[in-house]
């Protein structure tokens, strides 16, 4: 097993020294509270590779919400984005504070049967994260491409590829107003007010969840379907702390959604119930919290096993702004 010094405690640690005993500082992982962290320890077990211990809250407000006795694959995937952040600023060295962006992430559900959930403890385990590359100028600027997988009982559960960005505040404005410039407040349709789909038909049981409209034009030729994205900015989760875009985690839950809906009013899939096993998101262009966003979805496979691949994207400004699929499969039979 590979030991290391852990920069934080100055002691020799390894995976297995991981403890599940509190979080680490909320600052870290770019929380505001401390419900929201999902990490608990970390410690780096080579030159670029890292372990963290991970932990669920059993009652939290967007993993609890479900109607099946299945963990929430998603929240391992926000527990890992939490992770990278935990490794960046605690062994890259890259400062607190600074503007980050994710680019792309690429998840897969390796056991669906690791979330099952037991009813009597939170989801935990142990992601093990690997940079594969990383680049960085003069400045405070730089990118960084990461990898790994979550274990769960010493199975994996999920596995996970992402690329992001880090600026300074200067360039960070700069860009901002490059943006803005381009699409400037007014020349878009105002973003949409709701209401939102029916907790039902996302697979949920609060409503407040649902981040999708009902689409206001029939589906295109090719069964494709827009719905309007709900933004709503008082959401305890999706919008832990103030943000001038949309945030990532909002944006993968309305590609998450659309593909259930159109999969499931299509007949791909029996039961919006669906669990969420792969996902493919490239982000090109901010969104804006102030014009309506449309996510697009289309049925594009259905294969042997029971999963659905899904199409999905991202507009706004009368352009595309992200690009996605999506793949579902039905829980089993036994849990519906």
């Amino acid at each position: 097993m590979t030991h290391s010094i852990d920069s934080q405690a100055g002691t020799q640690r390894s995976s297995a020294d991981l403890s599940f005993e509190q979080t680490v500082p909320r600052t870290l992982v770019h929380r505001a509270a401390l419900g929201e962290v999902y990490v608990a320890d970390s410690v780096q077990s080579g030159e670029d590779e890292f372990a963290l211990a991970i932990q669920i809250p059993r009652a939290h407000c967007v993993w609890f919400d479900r109607r099946v006795p299945y963990h929430d694959p998603l929240s391992t995937a926000e527990a890992a984005r939490q992770g990278v952040y935990v490794v960046v600023h605690r062994y890259i060295g890259v400062a607190q504070g600074l503007p980050f962006s994710l680019q792309r992430l690429a998840l897969r559900v390796e056991n669906l049967e690791s979330y099952r959930d037991r009813g009597t403890s939170p989801l935990q385990g142990i992601l093990a994260l690997r940079l594969v590359k990383q680049t960085r100028n003069a400045g405070a600027s730089g990118s960084m491409t990461f990898e790994g997988e979550i274990s769960v009982d010493g199975t994996v559960a999920m596995s996970m590829r992402g690329d992001l960005v880090f600026l300074s505040p200067d360039d960070y404005e700069a860009l901002r107003a490059f943006h803005r410039k381009r699409n400037p407040p007014g020349s878009a349709p105002p973003p949409a007010a709701g209401p939102s789909l029916d907790a039902a038909a996302t697979g949920r049981l609060d409503r407040r969840n649902s981040v999708l409209g009902e689409p206001d034009v029939e589906p295109s030729a090719d069964g494709g379907v827009r719905y309007p994205v709900i933004v709503d900015q008082n959401h305890p989760s999706f919008f832990d702390h103030s943000y001038d875009h949309a945030p990532g985690p909002l944006l993968i839950e309305a590609y998450r959604q659309a593909a259930i809906v159109t999969a499931h009013r299509a007949g791909a899939l029996s039961s919006p119930a669906a669990a969420i096993v792969g996902c493919d998101a490239a982000f090109t262009h901010f969104a804006e919290l102030d014009a309506r966003i449309e996510c697009s979805a289309l049925v594009e496979e259905r294969f042997d096993d029971g999963r659905v691949g899904v199409k999905v994207g991202l507009m706004q400004f009368g352009k595309e702004i992200a690009t996605g699929r999506v793949e579902l499969r039905a829980y089993p039979e036994d849990t519906l």
